[in-house]
């Protein structure tokens, strides 16, 4: 609530929780004053509790208010503006989208020393230093896009990042060696660059990529494609080293200590520094910490001889994460680590018992331990992952059935090769479990990339009406399960109803309906246009080279007709083979000269070389121009013209521009406005457009073109 809350509102809201808490306590002295015993130890418990978490969340709000003022208000001014700095990074980049991505502390501003803060710089080039040195030079700064519970803003404000900064030219760099030899704040990134490397002498490729996302939580290297295969298929959670990572290498960790005579204390204690070491390896993300504070509470629990309860720890893990950073909260990864294990401490006993009993085999506890972990998981994230991912996996059962035990069985094999590689003696003998974890590794690549071809296995919430139905059916269940009374039979039958015949009149009424998704940035484009489950992908280009593939695959496209290819880059290229890896679409266009062109024909595909000022039909009704050399693209589809224009262009005319430059000579109704985040254009070039939508990120804008109505930007 902090996250979406104005701070100011949110310190209001913090004395309001106090009142009401104070209140409720007073209230419950006064009203528990009642001869029947019973009544009044619920009113009590009731008023008490009610009390605490009233008391708890004005601490909370109180929290982030605090932290907000006094170290992320004033460094907000400098949004915009550009300054000479030095500055220290503190790791190693994350390279993505074809930038590097460094978080930096800054000391000094414009030959001033300031109070250090924490930006994220990035960078198309790499910096020439390690941790720990200095840089002069001088940057942009600009402020994180908001606008929601879990936007960049709030995401990066909980690691740690206050603002975003980008160099203003590469040639003026200043480097400063760290007057240590050797600092303190270099061991960790050097420690866990060493371990990357000793698995990179081990395994190659996507291989390795995967093990290292896996262990360490260095995704860097990781394709874009493999994040898109296992977020269709809904095994997001194999990647991101998180809650149930620390619970496996807990489990893996005390298949050995239970063997050595040790007592049950030093075995808590010496499972609880060995996941620490681990931790210090991975950077410390949130919701493994989160998993590692739950762990440390059952631990001491248990050293007392206590049965340490989920739901207590869950809520400690929490509180304590929250009390040290009052911004964690605005994490998604944290946000559905804590849902997904509410939901298995509340739930997922209850339907294991009810599928499989204590007598059935081990296959069929399996089978239901993974099936009731994931419908609790699911069921309880499924607000968040609504609201941010505006879609939901079907194959989330079947997925994680299939995928898991191949996941923990190369977890376990890469645990012992973590720690062997780091030995040259022993490379000989490690050879045995290299190969385990490559077939493993190569075996869960190729299932999920199956998995995730397959139609139908993402069902998209972009639409309103498709998440009215959801919430439609949401509440038929809910009143399933919900106590009886009068009318609940009619409301199930009509919520059931209308959840399905909604996504049917919906499919009906937009047969005629041509769908263009949108993204890009300064530089290029990549245009999906979708009708009747048949798409065409036009301008491609984009750093994320599975993003064409990602948004069909969501919007549940049967058919790819055309792939039109303005440009013949290394960017180009990457999503074109990433879209030939799982759709063979009837003609491929290459704009211009194909240069050899070998590594752009493909068997069963028509190889077309698309001429500017000449009209191609891409999908029908649809079709297109190219002009100016690939720098302008011209769309016609039902009767609206729409324009994609990257460079300067003359006078026209069109229903929407999708640019990435102020073009005030084309006369448009709608505008798609592509740019850099922190590049926003200036309020004079926004003044040119009556209606316009920024994309930027990454993002995704979609844009209805109904046959007899206006076109129209989905607001969801």
């Amino acid at each position: 609530m902090a996250t979406v809350l104005d701070p100011h509102v949110t310190g209001i809201m913090s004395m309001v929780c106090g009142g009401l808490a104070f209140f409720a306590l007073i209230l419950g002295v006064l009203l528990g004053r009642t001869e029947n015993p019973n009544k009044r130890r619920n009113r009590r418990f009731v008023l008490f509790h009610g009390s605490l978490l009233l008391m708890s969340a004005g601490i909370m709000l109180a929290l982030y208010a605090n932290r907000y003022y006094t170290e992320v208000a004033h460094v907000q001014e400098l949004d915009q503006v550009t300054a000479g700095v030095r500055l220290e990074p503190l790791d190693y980049p994350d390279k993505r989208y074809g930038k590097f991505y460094y978080p930096v502390r800054i000391l000094e501003l414009d030959g001033q020393p300031v109070k250090p803060f924490q930006v994220r710089l990035s960078c198309s080039e790499a910096l020439e230093c390690g941790p720990c040195d200095q840089v002069v030079c001088q940057v942009k700064f600009y402020s994180f896009k908001g606008g929601g519970m879990y936007s960049t803003y709030s995401s990066q404000l909980a690691e740690g990042n206050l603002l975003g900064a980008y160099p203003e030219g590469y040639n003026d760099y200043e480097y400063i060696a760290s007057e240590d030899s050797f600092p303190a704040g270099r061991i960790l990134p050097l420690l866990r660059s060493y371990v990357s490397r000793g698995l990179d002498r081990c395994i190659s490729g996507e291989e390795a990529a995967l093990l290292k996302t896996v262990l360490l939580g260095h995704g860097s290297q990781l394709p874009e494609e493999i994040y898109t295969d296992f977020r269709q298929i809904g095994c997001s959670h194999m990647l991101a080293v998180s809650g149930m990572h620390m619970t496996l290498v807990g489990a893996f960790l005390n298949l050995f200590l239970a063997r050595l005579p040790l007592n049950r204390r030093l075995r808590s204690l010496s499972s609880v520094v060995l996941l620490f070491s681990y931790l210090l390896l991975t950077g410390f993300p949130v919701s493994a910490v989160r998993s590692y504070l739950m762990l440390v509470f059952c631990s001491l629990a248990a050293s007392t001889y206590q049965v340490g309860d989920t739901l207590n720890s869950l809520g400690a893990a929490v509180v304590f994460i929250c009390f040290l950073d009052p911004f964690a909260g605005g994490s998604v990864g944290f946000a559905l680590s804590v849902l997904a294990t509410a939901g298995i401490a509340l739930l997922g006993r209850q339907l294991e018992e009810t599928i499989a009993t204590k007598s059935s085999g081990p296959i069929r506890r399996y089978v239901a331990g993974t099936i009731s972990t994931s419908i609790s998981a699911t069921l309880f994230t499924m607000p968040v992952q609504v609201a941010v991912f505006h879609g939901l996996p079907m194959l989330t059962l079947v997925s994680n059935l299939l995928l898991l035990p191949i996941f923990v069985t190369m977890l376990y094999c890469a645990l012992p090769l973590l720690l062997l590689s780091l030995l040259e003696p022993m490379g000989a003998l490690i050879q045995p479990i290299v190969l385990a974890c490559g077939l493993l590794a190569r075996t869960l690549l190729k299932l999920s990339r199956w998995m995730a071809s397959l139609p139908g296995v993402y069902v998209s919430l972009t639409d309103p009406v498709h998440l009215s139905a959801l919430a439609l059916l949401m509440t038929a269940v809910l009143l399933c399960l919900s106590k009886r009374f009068r009318f609940r039979p009619i409301l199930m039958i009509i919520s059931l109803t209308m959840a399905l015949f909604l996504p049917v009149l919906r499919y009906e009424s937009s047969l005629d309906t041509v769908t263009l998704a949108v993204s890009g940035d300064s530089e290029s484009a990549c245009v999906v246009v979708m009708q009747d489950r048949r798409a065409a992908v036009l301008s491609m280009g984009t750093f994320n080279s599975g993003l064409a593939r990602r948004i069909i695959a969501q919007e549940n496209i049967f058919e790819l007709d055309s792939v039109l290819v303005t440009r013949q880059d290394y960017r180009a290229k990457a999503m074109l083979r990433d879209i030939l890896s799982n759709y063979r679409p009837k003609t491929l266009l290459i704009h211009g000269k194909t240069r050899g062109g070998k590594d752009l024909r493909y068997p069963g595909i028509t190889l077309e070389t698309a001429s500017d000022n000449c009209l191609y039909q891409v999908l029908p009704g649809v079709m297109v121009e190219m002009a100016d050399g690939g720098a302008k693209m011209r769309i016609w589809a039902n009767n609206r013209k729409l324009l994609l224009a990257l460079d300067e262009c003359s006078d026209e005319t069109c229903d929407l521009l999708i640019t990435s430059r102020s073009l005030p000579q084309v006369n448009t109704e709608l505008t798609l406005f592509m740019c850099e985040e922190g590049d926003l254009p200036e309020d004079a070039a926004m003044g040119l457009y009556s209606d316009f939508c920024l994309i930027t990120d990454q993002d995704v804008s979609y844009v209805d073109i109904p046959f007899d109505r206006d076109v129209s930007l989905r607001s969801w």
